[in-house]
């Protein structure tokens, strides 16, 4: 009966600055009585690596092993399923026990309930464990499940210099499982993207009659320069849009703006390069490529119903 007595004083005393005043709740159940200080302030702690995750998920679907990591914070990140890791903590000071998010603990049982103080809580949706030993030397046990499944088998020690304040466990194969499905949707991403540039090839001409598309264009360098780079190989109309296929050196050049010079004023059109193709909205009898400015600029020009013969075949510049 004394015995009794005095465990329950001592837990008692202890249990009192430790969270401040408020009894120990049931398991599961979030408690906001400890100390900032004691809950790491309850903000979530900084994120592992995702290189030294990666890398530990990659060795272990090569060779069936998952190392411990340290994480960006100093925290010891222990795979779970892979291990049952001893955790050292140290009198007068918490461990702070940092499970898989997402979850939520359903139990938890500790060998040494006397002499070792647990307290479950919650760091944003990551369950957290914080516990704390009352004296050095002493060696027990922590089980812990969770709502997902998991069940977190860990050995504690005390130790009055030799501890380790921040723990944590990531899970090898959900990481790899994440890897493969993000792969996917890259592979998917990419076939999509190979796919839509197929198609923008022949989008510009959308629903044209090729029939009825009119190649009767001429275009010549002016007179100042006899670089051909900018001369168009073919130009064509139709839908009420002009179409320049451009040579292929033109992709390792800046592209030259466009002017309609139909009236005898300059006018800015819009225009854009679609794979080798210069699609201009409208339809302009006469119109520039103009590249630099000043005494430097190159210019091509282009009009309409300047040739002897029309059609695909009956193209030349």
């Amino acid at each position: 009966m004394k015995r009794t007595l005095l465990a329950a004083a001592l837990s008692a005393s202890f249990l009192a600055p430790a969270f401040a005043a408020n009894p120990v709740p049931s398991v599961g159940t979030p408690d906001n009585g400890l100390t900032s200080h004691e809950l790491v302030n309850q903000t979530p702690p900084v994120p592992l690596s995702y290189r030294a995750t990666d890398a530990a998920a990659q060795q272990w679907l090569q060779t069936g092993v998952a190392n411990d990591v340290i994480g960006t914070n100093g925290q010891v990140m222990y795979a779970y399923g892979q291990s049952r890791p001893t955790i050292t903590c140290a009198p007068l000071h918490v461990c702070v026990i940092n499970l898989l998010q997402g979850e939520h603990i359903t139990s938890l049982s500790i060998g040494d309930s006397v002499r070792w103080l647990v307290q479950p809580t919650n760091a944003g949706n990551r369950p957290v464990v914080i516990v704390k030993p009352t004296q050095a030397g002493l060696v027990t046990n922590l089980v812990v499940t969770t709502d997902a499944g998991r069940v977190y088998y860990m050995t504690l020690k005390s130790d009055a210099h030799d501890y380790v304040p921040l723990v944590g466990f990531y899970d090898p194969q959900a990481l790899v499982i994440n890897m493969q499905q993000q792969a996917a949707q890259a592979r998917a991403a990419e076939k999509a993207k190979a796919e839509a540039k197929k198609q923008a090839v022949v989008a510009p001409l959308g629903d044209i009659d090729p029939a009825k598309l009119d190649f009767d264009f001429s275009c010549k360098s002016d007179d100042n320069h006899a670089d051909t780079s900018m001369l168009p190989v073919r130009v064509f109309a139709g839908g009420g849009h002009t179409y320049l296929q451009m040579p292929q050196s033109m992709k390792f050049t800046d592209a030259p703006a466009v002017f309609n010079t139909s009236n005898g004023d300059t006018e800015l059109m819009n225009s854009r390069l679609v794979h080798g193709y210069y699609v201009i909205d409208g339809l302009p009898s006469k119109f520039n490529l103009t590249l630099g400015v000043g005494k430097d600029a190159r210019t091509v020009v282009c009009q309409h119903g300047s040739q002897d013969s029309t059609g695909f075949f009956g193209w030349a510049r």
